[in-house]
């Protein structure tokens, strides 16, 4: 074999060993990260001792973070860096911060904190606006969007609005990451047990979403009767932010939204983690 030949060889084999290498890292960054972060206790790796001390202070504004434990808030604080590294964030007509990244990824973090792996993988490219934007798809404005393309558009005084009121059933990045792991549980086939107890919750829930179709009064607000997509968007974010009301008046729905994130927003005491019964 002459030397061009083999140098031609060389370079093929190392240019496919690195394909292979990016392509298995990029499928499994996730884990890596969080084992880094984790187990190894290697945050520092990823963010300085100031971005971490500032993404630290924007998380107490939140009240879920504020009702963990220490050892919850080192959880979510992980996962929120895990998050925030694996997504694009691009801000159109805005200024992007860390701000602005740290409160649409607590939004994911929150709704899926305890299921372990899984960090929507539906969602790639976040677009954030200053205000409410024009969208062909829907005719409309609107103040979020999630593509079966995997993008997603925030207005941020509307996420902004959603954490300062933390109490009142809308949240923006709750109900646009809720349609986000929808997507995401139904990969693949729509086989897998999320994609299972989504299916419950919609038998078991629609009851419930025909009578707001019909008009009728109820603790869903009527955004939610616009189709069953929105309907679990709108009863997530009263999962989170209004479950006293939501347990009393459907016990039902509730105990199903409950398996299904495998938490209960109501166990305050013990970072929210679902009870047996």
């Amino acid at each position: 074999m002459d030397q061009g030949a083999s140098t031609f060889t060389f370079l093929f084999t190392g240019a496919f060993i690195f394909i292979v290498l990016y392509i298995i890292f990029y499928s499994w960054r996730d884990v890596y990260y969080f084992f880094c972060m984790q187990v190894l206790g290697e945050s520092r790796w990823f963010v300085s001792k100031e971005r971490e001390q500032f993404i630290l202070s924007e998380l107490e504004k939140i009240a879920y973070y504020r009702n963990l434990s220490k050892k919850g808030k080192e959880y979510f604080y992980h996962r929120v860096l895990v998050f925030m590294l694996n997504k694009h964030f691009f801000g159109d007509g805005i200024k992007m911060s860390d701000e602005i990244k740290i409160f649409i990824t607590a939004s994911a973090v929150q709704i899926t904190f305890r299921i372990r792996g899984f960090y929507i993988e539906h969602i790639q490219l976040i677009r954030v606006f200053p205000q409410s934007v024009w969208s062909q798809m829907a005719h409309h404005k609107v103040k979020g969007l999630t593509t079966g393309a995997g993008v997603m558009w925030l207005s941020w005084p509307d996420i902004q609005r959603g954490f300062d009121v933390p109490d009142d059933g809308i949240n923006l990045g709750i109900h646009e990451m809720s349609h986000a792991f929808m997507l995401s549980a139904h990969a693949g086939g729509g086989n897998g047990p999320l994609c299972r107890r989504f299916n419950d919750w919609l038998k078991i829930s629609h009851d419930a979403y025909r009578d707001l179709q019909k008009g009728n009064d109820s603790f869903f607000r009527k955004y939610g009767a616009t189709n069953p997509d929105e309907f679990f968007a709108v009863s997530v974010e009263c999962f989170f932010e209004r479950p006293e009301e939501f347990v009393r008046l459907y016990p039902a729905i509730y105990s199903s939204l409950c398996r299904l994130f495998n938490q209960d927003p109501l166990n305050k005491e013990k970072d929210y983690k679902l009870g047996l019964s």
